[in-house]
């Protein structure tokens, strides 16, 4: 049935495109029009009119500044604001799901730029202060500005960068009333699904362009499936090296050599069958009740939901493996798992105060991944011109994010009788004893169920004051006030019941399980199984959840207990919320002055800032952690619900300086200096904890309602050339001076529900260090060439980082991270041909590796390697007001590849496949 319906999308597309085809073809045979020769003149429009219009703005900033422009209304030149912006020099994006979703400027990660929209702050669904760019549609942009410089107009909150996306305003459009309908199928390659998407856009401006409104909508669908091959960890830590093979007998612990080793946690694969669907709508009036007054209302309304159905296979490496091999760097290589057999004919092994005896596991895993998104702001901006002097500007807006997801971590397994064999390397292989795909050998194991709901609310406002008034080289002043009330809150309700059943003593039925295939699942080796088993985490929490089934979990009394699980261990009880919040009241003002004389222009201010903010959290406390009998998880027993609140404020002057040399009619040289922050994100201030881990690698975190900012000394050197209105080469220099850099770092330490070691894990204050860097970049546009040229065009830019850190590594387990986020090099590229009625664009975008966290759950970092994507797209005008177009997305179908220290020590390996979108665009 699936099939039929895919067979009728593509053919009700196909009928579509064609009868469009002839009734254009009809059109352009309608004798009253005379013939053109459409290639005999290049004209600037669509590509050539985006990168003119991005150049324009470049050029006339007082300090430096990129940007990416729609070819026109509704006509952004990607179906992602992220990937437009990935082609801006310095700037490289983050893919949720093979989808843009955050950015990093100068190698600095996406909660260091501070993004706004129509210069707002927008809330996060998030719970920090990073934007998601996937929540908005690239339909309803007409401009997005990226500030490298600061400038004591701009909010604070960006060491990367700012950037202000811009939507589309009626009054600065057509007069009288436009339209715009774009319709298209997309298609993905993992998934082999079909979606539409469609968007439209109306406005309206009166003759004296006095009143305006510019309402769009728009709707996206898209189903894609993501592959992984996963480690989730590598651990330094002591492991019990078993001398011998599958098949010795009668071993002893005199057989056993304890040795600190870095110890792969797990391999395995996943399946992510994701769909998502987004709908956006926004409107814009705007009214100018005299020649000096202009008023703008906004209203925004985003709406994500992304739902995900994702079974993981993973075996759990325990600490003690037979025929372990290992490199100079005493990292584990590879290793033989013992299975049942191998410890029922070798008894002694398992004796007591060992982790020997405790089984290796093949797991079967669902995870959530749902995400339901809704964002609604709105804005009033009024502009007064007071006077030849004088203009005055106030705005006032709010924006609110909810978000809800499940936090669903299910496992069931099966120990295995025969041993495993697994190598690790840049890709690992594993050979497995046993059919890891029998319905009919699976046992119950761990179950964490809960429900995590987020709000966003932020109410913002400023009022500035410009007066342009001429005293030699003195222009004028700029001054304002600002103040913002933000409060972040999340709430989450579990199932507190986490190793009710863990252990793999109870089994399962069959009918709870599905055999399911692999799919040729990322056409790699590895000895990847072609089976695996699938089943609805619901059902089988359900079955758990029999009254007569809980005289067999780990702790009959407790799990039994009605007045505990009412509702049964597994169900998630919502009369015990934990729960955090974090209010931020921030006020700031700036005073900015402006300079000019022959041949050279500047500004110099200062912007002033208070911080108040105040962490609540209701949790309860942990009493006592024990081992579970039946593995190595714990058993935690739970105090009553406690409050707990801290406050913390500070003071920040953040002077900044960018002055601008006219070396020719033609030529810029720019120098900026400026002092930078950024705040804690809301969601790192919380006061939460949480406890994991197992016996041996137990693992805490949460909030740290103590953090400050951090800060940055800035110094550019940018050299700009514009050889035409599209074409330039430019040269930037930069270097950052940062201190208290935040960052993920673990420490262990001791608390006393545990007796050993713990790694607590969560964001710092850290090093300090540079940041300095080279940028090159250049556009050119062969118009005036001759021959085969004419229409041909070429963008391309270059960034290179080199950072230094130094962080004080007492006790603090990962010293050797790098900046999150900070890849040495990045560049992108793209060849264009645009004329007549036709353009076409083929687009490389590479970065190098970058640190994604200094832990997170590990006591080892995370990193990703080097990345490269090619896009490409076609268009053509079938009439003046109908083109049809095609893009697609990760031609080479690249994929994403993580690691911890080095190469070898393997994490992840992601593929997310190809997406083609064939649409339609209609102006009216």
């Amino acid at each position: 049935m699936a099939m039929q319906h895919s067979t009728l999308r593509k053919t009700l597309l196909a009928a579509l495109i064609a009868d469009i085809l002839l009734a254009a073809g009809a059109q352009a045979q309608t004798p009253d029009q005379p013939a053109v020769d459409a290639s005999a003149q290049v004209v600037v429009s669509g590509i050539r009119a985006s990168l003119s219009s991005s150049l324009n703005t470049k050029r006339m900033q007082d300090g430096v500044v990129d940007a990416v422009s729609a070819e026109d209304a509704g006509k952004f030149p990607d179906t992602n604001i992220a990937e437009s912006l990935q082609r801006v020099t310095g700037v490289q994006i983050q893919r949720n799901g093979g989808e843009g979703r955050y950015i990093s400027v100068r190698g600095l990660g996406p909660e260091f730029n501070n993004v706004l929209v129509n210069g707002r702050t927008m809330t996060s669904d998030t719970g920090g202060r990073e934007f998601s760019f996937d929540l908005l549609s690239s339909d309803l942009i007409s401009k997005a500005l990226v500030y490298k410089t600061s400038q004591p107009f701009l909010p604070e909150g960006g060491i990367g960068s700012t950037v202000d996306i811009q939507t589309a305003r009626p009054l600065s459009g057509k007069i009288g009333h436009s339209s715009v309908v774009n319709v298209s199928s997309s298609w993905d390659s993992n998934s082999k699904k079909y979606t539409p998407n469609a968007s439209g856009m109306y406005s309206f401006a009166n003759a004296d362009r006095t009143f305006g409104v510019t309402g769009s909508l728009s709707y996206t669908d898209r189903a894609s499936k993501q592959n992984k091959a996963i480690n989730d960890a590598w651990n330094y830590r002591d492991v019990s090296m078993i001398n011998g093979d599958l098949n010795s007998r009668g071993l002893t612990m005199a057989d056993v050599t304890t040795r600190k080793l870095y110890m792969p946690q797990s391999y395995g694969f996943q399946q992510e069958d994701e769909s998502r669907k987004r709908v956006v709508g926004n409107l814009t009036v705007q009214y100018n009740p005299s020649p000096t007054w202009k008023m703008t209302a906004d209203g925004l309304y985003s709406r994500l939901d992304q739902n995900n159905k994702i079974i993981a296979f993973s075996d759990w490496n325990n600490p003690a493996q037979l025929a372990v091999k290992y490199d100079q760097n005493d990292q584990v290589t590879s290793f033989l798992r013992p299975g049942s057999t191998f410890y029922a004919n070798n008894p002694a092994l398992a004796g007591p105060g060992t982790l020997l005896g405790e089984a290796n596991s093949n797991d079967m895993i669902a995870k959530g991944g749902d995400r339901l998104s809704i964002t609604k702001a709105f804005g009033l901006n009024s502009k007064w011109k007071v006077g030849d002097e004088w203009r005055i500007e106030a705005d006032i807006s709010t924006s609110r994010t909810t978000s809800d997801s499940n936090d669903m971590w299910v496992v069931a397994g099966m120990i295995p009788k025969n041993g495993d064999t697994l190598t690790y390397g840049s890709t690992p292989t594993i050979t497995f004893g046993d059919n890891i795909a029998d319905p009919n050998n699976v046992s119950a194991h761990a179950v964490s169920n809960g429900d995590i709901r987020n709000t966003d609310k932020l109410h913002e406002g400023r009022l500035s004051a410009a007066w342009e008034h001429e005293i030699g080289y003195f222009k004028g002043i700029d001054t304002g006030v600002a103040h913002s009330q933000r409060k972040v809150d999340r709430t989450k309700w579990g199932n507190d019941a986490w190793n009710a059943f863990s252990g793999y003593h109870v089994k399962l039925p069959s009918s709870l399980f599905t055999v399911k295939q692999m799919d040729d699942f990322m056409n790699t080796g590895g000895n990847i199984p072609s089976q695996y088993l699938s089943f609805d985490p619901y059902a089988y929490m359900n079955y758990l959840n029999q009254p007569s089934l809980l005289p067999q979990s780990n702790d009959p009394a407790y799990y039994s207990d009605l007045t505990r699980f009412p509702n049964g261990p597994m169900a998630i009880d919502y009369t015990k919320p934990s729960m955090w919040a974090v209010k931020e009241k921030v006020t700031s003002m700036y005073l900015d002055s402006k300079w000019e004389g022959s041949g050279w222009s500047a500004n110099a201010g200062v912007r002033l800032v208070r911080v108040k903010s105040s962490s609540t959290g209701i949790s309860r406390e942990l009493l006592s952690a024990v081992k579970s009998p039946n593995d190595t998880t714990f058993i935690q027993v739970w105090g009553p619900n406690q409050v707990t609140t801290v406050d913390n404020s500070y003071n920040s002057v953040l002077p900044s300086a960018n002055i601008k040399f006219d070396l020719r009619s033609d030529m810029l040289l720019r120098l900026g200096a400026s002092k930078t922050e950024t705040r804690p994100t809301l969601n790192q201030l919380g006061v939460d904890n949480w406890y994991g881990g197992r016996f041996g690698d137990v693992q805490t975190g949460g909030g740290n309602p103590y953090l400050k900012p951090m800060q940055s000394k800035n110094f550019d050197v940018s050299y700009e050339w514009y050889l035409s209105k599209t074409n330039y080469v430019s040269a930037a220099v930069f270097m950052k001076k940062v201190s208290d850099f935040l960052e993920t770092t673990i420490v262990d330490m001791r608390i006393p529900q545990f007796n050993e070691i713990v790694h607590d894990s969560r964001v710092r204050n850290g090093q300090k260090g540079k940041i300095k860097g080279v940028e090159i970049a250049g556009q050119y546009a062969f118009d005036t060439s001759v021959g085969w040229l004419q229409g041909f065009g070429v963008s391309a830019n270059y960034t290179y980082v080199d950072a230094s850190a130094q962080r004080e590594t007492d006790n603090v387990a990962t010293p050797s991270c790098g900046y999150p986020g900070l890849s040495p090099q990045s560049y992108n590229g793209s060849v264009f041909y645009e004329r007549g009625d036709f353009q076409a664009r083929v687009s490389y975008n590479w970065r190098n590796h970058f640190s994604v966290d200094c832990g997170g759950g590990s006591t080892q970092a995370r990193n990703r390697s080097a990345y490269g994507q090619t896009d490409a797209s076609l268009r053509y005008n079938l009439t003046p007001n109908l083109a049809i177009y095609a893009d697609a997305i990760n031609i080479a179908n690249s994929r994403t590849h993580e690691y911890a220290v080095n190469e070898s020590q393997f994490l992840t390996l992601e593929d997310v496949g190809r997406r083609v979108s064939v649409g339609l665009r209609a102006a009216f």
